[in-house]
Order: C-alpha cells, then structure tokens, then sequence
C-alpha cells in the first residue's frame, strides 16, 4: 500500500494514507518502510495505538477504507467502514466479496503496487462522480442469522 501511494505522490497526488494497527508479527520490513518514509507525519500517518474513540473520530473524517489485506479471518475492518458509512476499497478476496459483496471496490489479487494505484484512481474519479459503491447501502445480518452462521460453522468443524 505505501508503494501504491509513493506513486501517486509522485504523480502529484494529493492524497494521505493513515495506517491504523498496532506492530505484529513480520512486520519489521513493513515499519521501518513506514519510519524511513519522507513524507511521515505529512502525508502518511501511523497510528499505532489508538482507543475505540479515536478510531471513530478517524472514520467520520476519512474518506475511504483501503483494506490491502492477503489473508483475512473475517473482514471485521470492512463491517466497521460500512458501520461508518465509509466507502470501501479492497484486495479482492473471497471473504471480502462474503461480507461486503458489491458494496465495496475492489482491486486485483496482485502483489503490483502499481494495480492498488490505479484502483485508487479509478476509485477516485468514481467518488467524485458519486458513482463509488457505497457501503452504507450493505445489508446486515439479524442476530439469529449471525447465530445461525456460527452455530453452522461449529458444527462443520467437529
């Protein structure tokens, strides 16, 4: 994602990416990426230890979700962004298309920057026009559907 948004500052695009998420595991290459970033703290922002509240704050100014991810248990960042009423961009990946199904843009299963790039772009151009997928308009599980889901994942597994 960094690499993606080198390019479109390089492009002259005036555009910020705030990673939020605290340091885990195999990530050393990811944080001294993020730390030797010239433009850290002007256009990229790490947030690295946030509280629930300040998360919120960050949604309601956002302009969109960028979830890059290549292996996702459940795609919780997505249901938090539509919770939000924010716009999704997102690695397309089948549990994401599970839980958001076209309510989020979706880009390439590619490692490229340059695909996330031009994702950004064509989303971009895209919100502007107000065309975007809009993840506000997702649908919502009723509690029993989300228990029947677990209950049927739990019985799948024994």
């Amino acid at each position: 994602t960094i690499l993606a948004f080198e390019k479109l500052w390089e492009e002259g695009k005036n555009i910020n990416l705030v990673i939020v998420g605290k340091q885990g595991w195999f990530v050393d290459e990811l944080i001294k990426k993020i730390k030797e970033q010239p433009l850290l703290n002007q256009k990229l922002f790490w947030m690295n230890s946030i509280s629930d509240r300040y998360l919120d704050e960050l949604y309601s100014v956002c302009h969109c979700l960028i979830a890059p991810s290549k292996g996702e248990g459940f795609g919780l960042p997505l249901i938090e962004a539509a919770q939000h009423k924010l716009p999704i961009i997102a690695r397309d990946l089948s549990i994401f298309r599970e839980v958001a199904g076209d309510y989020v843009y979706y880009f390439e299963n590619d490692d490229n920057p340059a695909i996330l790039a031009n994702a950004i772009e064509n989303w971009l151009n895209l919100y502007r026009k107000s065309k975007h997928p809009k993840s506000d308009q997702m649908p919502w599980l009723t509690w029993k559907e989300s228990a029947d889901q677990l209950v049927g994942l739990m019985v799948e597994r024994q």
